[in-house]
């Protein structure tokens, strides 16, 4: 925790959490920044800002190359170098709205007390790793959501008696019509069969009492494969990213097979990370060792890490400056788009 005090006092307090995010596929030490606060008497004395950067400097220290947050304003975590990298589609359905099948007869509670936890954890690290920005979620933050009040779980159990998907839900009391919601925070299936039975079981509800919420990846969309895909779904952007540390974060990528590309990146918030790098099939190093080149700035570049806008587009709207056309194809095949999520159970 970082705190800002004066006279003794606390003005401003935030916490930097020690997580992991994946990156091509494989952990990257993370600093997920969360309870940031000021006392509304002290704010506009940029106690903020120090404490941003003093967050920032301790993360470096400590070899976090990453850091994503929550926002509650995107414009003030922008000031200090994070920029949106994740979205999600949240939909909002009646039971009747979603497809049955026989296949739910295979679908049971979660057994805490068998084997059903690891072989959901593998599953979904299976899952998250494919997805950039995705947090990793180790044994113990698994049960600390699964002993959360109202919680369940279900289980796909395939041919062979082996778990191929799950579902994370809550079931919860209101007062509108209908009164209960079915609030499901995670869905991952392995196979065809294991989506299609674990969806049959949101559908499964009854229609006079329960609202199905749940939220997909932007490249998991499910009204696609409704009955009517004219429902009730909205697109809502999520975390911001961060490269703490340019030179760091950019050794953590697997990408190989593309030409080499200089990175002209210019960062205001953390000057160490200004300066021009070269991504070549070697790795990254500092300084300028190729032709095809692109100046951006730290907050663009998260962008791409994440996979979350195409460098074309960031090109087109004014916000990257590619020395050449060529170049913006270089930088395109460096940085293809992804599926950045963070899911539900693992917001901070």
């Amino acid at each position: 925790m970082y705190v800002i005090e004066e006279d003794g006092e606390p003005r401003a307090t935030a916490t930097v959490l020690p997580m992991e995010a994946f990156v091509d596929g494989e952990p990257a030490a993370m600093g997920g920044i969360a309870a940031v606060n000021a006392h509304p008497a002290y704010r506009r004395r940029g106690y903020a800002g120090r404490l941003m950067r003093a967050a920032i400097d301790g993360m470096r220290e400590r070899g976090m190359t990453l850091s994503m947050l929550h926002p509650f304003a995107h414009a003030f975590y922008r000031a200090y170098g994070w920029e949106l990298a994740t979205e999600a589609i949240k939909y909002e359905l009646s039971p009747t709205e979603i497809p049955t099948s026989a296949e739910q007869r295979r679908v049971r509670a979660y057994d805490p007390t068998g084997g059903d936890l690891s072989r959901m954890a593998g599953l979904f690290d299976g899952w998250a790793a494919s997805r950039s920005c995705s947090v990793g979620r180790p044994e113990g933050r698994w049960l600390q959501h699964l002993a959360r009040k109202n919680q369940e779980a279900a289980v796909y159990e395939g041919e062979g008696g082996t778990i191929e998907g799950y579902l994370l839900y809550k079931q919860s009391e209101g007062s509108g019509d209908p009164p209960n919601t079915l609030d499901v925070s995670e869905l991952v299936a392995a196979t065809p069969a294991a989506r299609e039975a674990l969806v049959s079981f949101m559908g499964a509800y009854d229609p006079r009492m329960y609202t199905v919420t749940l939220s997909t990846p932007r490249g998991e969309p499910l009204h696609p494969y409704l009955p009517d895909s004219y429902v009730k779904a909205r697109l809502e952007p999520e975390f911001m990213l961060r490269l703490v540390d340019v030179e760091g974060a950019l050794g953590l990528l697997r990408r190989t097979g593309n030409e080499p590309i200089v990175l002209e990146v210019s960062d205001d918030a953390v000057p160490e990370n200004s300066g021009s790098y070269t991504l070549a099939d070697g790795g990254v190093t500092r300084g300028a060792q190729a032709e095809a080149r692109v100046a951006l700035d730290v907050r663009r570049l998260a962008q791409l890490y994440a996979g979350y806008l195409p460098a074309g587009q960031l090109a087109r709207y004014g916000l990257i400056e590619p020395g050449s056309p060529e170049a913006l194809e270089v930088l395109d095949a460096w940085f293809p788009t992804n599926d950045p999520y963070v899911s539900e159970p693992d917001h901070f």
